[in-house]
């Protein structure tokens, strides 16, 4: 009770009323197969559009694997052609799948020509460069032009001279007089000397998706300025020291040579760096403007249309900019590895590849096909959960499906997996090939359950990869019909009479009087029928579940059951611990109230009253004082939900001329 300790006015806020009941989503779906490349680990990833499918997951693939494992884009297309708008996948990779990897180097001085070179019989050229860092006069670099990983020239020279404004350098050739035919394409600037592995970069994912990243890796600088003043051997006066920081390597140029330092400390425009500067270090008096920039680099990843950019790197672990950290957090296709315990590094050096520019992985395997358990997955807690069983971690999900896999272990456990949970429902294919009907009434006698139904025949779509028409499993068409359904009418109609959006055909076509076998008891099997002489294309024309109970055969009754359990569990959450009396039943039996009567409008419940749509009960005669005592409420509803018009009848006799026909 509030305290009322001295006089005054108190303002109290009192909640008398019912709470609201928000209905929670029906049409997410959740899908498990194999997929070309995404993490194997981790949460089922949500996307929304069969774009986002692409970036996320890579698209079409062969593996090479049978062809049951490759369904997965074709289903996840096939939602999105029907009208579904949101989908968790989880990927099962390949047994034995491999990460695609590459070492890169630690190059001294790298940098690329940016324009050809070409003279016949002379010692000397001037050469255009991406970048100046690490030029300076007297240096020995050479010249290496890599034509398809074959070194096709290599020349030696020592820069005389350099132009920071035209990055441009001048070099004497090594031995003379000589013919240069360099194409920039092809040339690379690095000093002479062993080359130093520093890193190991490895796909994100498994899969020989890897092999077609493409990594480049340049150097760049965060920061520049002009000294105006050397205070002393340690501290320099800049005209700005925005962009500069601690622990920042530094290139100090007075145009005719370079020198190194760390910043150790800035305080104003002053940067204060770890080693002296001294008159025999560097010439820093002269009249020509002394520049002064920030070593770092950047790496631009590149898979199909993805593209990615990390800038302002150091290969030292400076807080913020360190390249593990950055590319790690960041990146979706690439994870890089920590640099060698005797990696060489410094100011002029960054990762870069054989022909001083492209880092390309290789060696990824997409390994063999998955079995029936990589599919099932394992429980390893939360976040760690694979195949099915992931989809435990997702409460949104609300119909489940493993498009193409039709082993009875992989389909009892996405059968068991909605019954456990009880707040999703299943959508299972039949095995291709079955134009038998005794076959396909064998097959589904493997399953009695009201959380899942079974769809036939197979459909025929457009394949991008051999540019053909390819046969595949419907149940990804059909979650894309449930969605549909649900979102333009609502959970409790049912998902049937509804155009399959974006099939050329059907496996099988199946006449009425073979559906008048598959539809009914005991077989309950929804069937896709060809309308397309009656102007109505392909058409789903089954709405059962495979069940033998018969208050449950309807699969609009079973989902607004799950919908209605769902959605009262979740928004009445606010009445545990509170006293359980007849103020609270009161309460709670308004707020379901209030919610079946908002179904009841919109057609989701029978009866022309709401009398006859439902009833709620939450009194003495639901509980008895042992209930009580034991911390139970208990609440009692009943629900008529309606029924699909699957049989409809029209009773027509003949009338004698002149009677009489009244209208009631």
């Amino acid at each position: 009770m509030p305290e009322y300790l001295s006089p005054g006015v108190y303002m109290e806020e009192v909640d008398t009323g019912s709470k609201t009941i928000e209905g929670v989503s029906t049409s997410t779906v959740g899908m498990i197969g194999v997929t070309k490349r995404s993490p194997e680990d981790g949460l089922p990833v949500l996307v929304t559009s069969f774009a986002d499918f692409k970036r996320n997951f890579g698209g079409y693939f062969d593996f090479g694997f049978s062809q049951e494992h490759q369904y997965l884009p074709y289903a996840v297309e096939g939602f999105f052609r029907n009208g579904g708008k949101r989908v968790f996948i989880k990927r099962v990779p390949g047994t034995g799948a491999i990460k695609s990897t590459v070492t890169a180097k630690g190059e001294p001085i790298v940098t690329r020509i940016k324009a050809d070179v070409i003279e016949e019989g002379v010692s000397a050229i001037t050469v255009k460069l991406a970048t100046l860092r690490g030029i300076y006069n007297d240096l020995a670099l050479t010249l290496k032009q890599v034509k398809d990983g074959i070194v096709t020239d290599e020349i030696g020279c020592t820069v005389t001279s350099y132009d920071r404004t035209r990055m441009e350098a001048t070099l004497d050739i090594t031995g003379g007089d000589t013919d240069v035919n360099l194409k920039m394409k092809y040339t690379t600037v690095e000093l002479s000397g062993t080359r130093n592995n520093t890193f190991v970069i490895n796909a994100r994912d498994k899969g020989s998706w890897g092999d077609d990243i493409i990594i480049k890796a340049f150097p760049e600088s965060a920061a520049g300025a002009e000294l105006e003043e050397k205070v002393d051997d340690r501290n320099l006066r800049l005209n700005s020291t925005r962009g500069f920081y601690i622990n920042a390597w530094i290139e100090i140029d007075n145009g005719v040579a370079k020198n190194y330092r760390r910043i150790s400390e800035i305080n104003g425009k002053v940067i204060i760096v770890d080693e002296d500067i001294t008159d025999a270090v560097m010439d820093l008096s002269g009249t020509s403007p002394i520049y002064i920039s920030t070593c770092e680099f950047g790496i631009s990843v590149s898979y199909e249309s993805i593209s990615e950019h990390f800038t302002g790197l150091t290969l030292e672990n400076v807080p913020g900019r360190y390249y593990v950290d950055i590319i790690n957090k960041q990146s979706v296709l690439i994870i890089a590895g920590e640099p060698d315990s005797d990696a060489v590094t410094g100011p002029i050096y960054f990762p870069c590849g054989d022909d001083g520019v492209h880092i390309i992985p290789g060696s990824g395997s997409d390994g063999s096909a998955p079995a029936d358990g990589d599919y099932i997955g394992v429980d390893d807690g939360p976040g760690t959960r694979s195949g099915i069983k992931a989809m435990v971690d997702i409460d949104q999900v609300s119909i489940v499906v493993v498009p193409g896999i039709t082993s009875t272990a992989v389909q009892n456990e996405l059968i068991t997996h909605c019954e456990l949970l009880m707040d999703r429902f299943a959508i299972l294919d039949l095995p291709s090939g079955n134009n038998n009907i005794m076959d396909v009434e064998i097959f589904r006698r493997n399953y009695d359950t009201k959380y899942a139904a079974l769809y036939y025949p197979w459909v025929k779509t457009w394949d991008p990869l051999t540019k053909t028409s390819i046969l595949i499993p419907p149940s990804g068409h059909i979650a894309g019909i449930y969605a549909r359904t649900d979102i333009e009418r609502g959970v409790h109609k049912a998902p049937a009479n509804a155009v399959v959006r974006g099939i050329t055909g059907l496996e099988f076509i199946v006449n009425k009087g073979e559906q008048d076998i598959l539809n009914p008891m005991p077989n309950n099997i929804n069937v896709i029928r060809d309308f397309r002489k009656n102007g109505r294309g392909y058409r789903v024309w089954g709405a059962r579940c495979i069940t033998s109970d018969p208050d449950w055969k309807y699969i609009n009754v079973r989902r607004l059951f799950i919908f209605i359990e769902e959605s009262i569990e979740e928004s009445t959450h606010w009445v545990v611990f509170e006293p359980n009396n007849e103020a609270t039943w009161s309460r709670v039996k308004r707020t379901v109230k209030n919610f079946l009567t908002g179904l009841w409008r919109d057609g989701a419940l029978q009866g022309s009253t709401v009398n006859q749509a439902f009833f709620v009960r939450c009194d003495r005669t639901t509980m008895t004082q042992a209930d009580i005592d034991n911390g139970r409420l208990i609440m009692e509803i009943g629900i008529a939900p309606v029924k699909p018009a699957e049989f409809v009848i029209f009773r027509i006799g003949q009338w004698s001329a002149g009677s009489s026909v009244e209208e009631v």
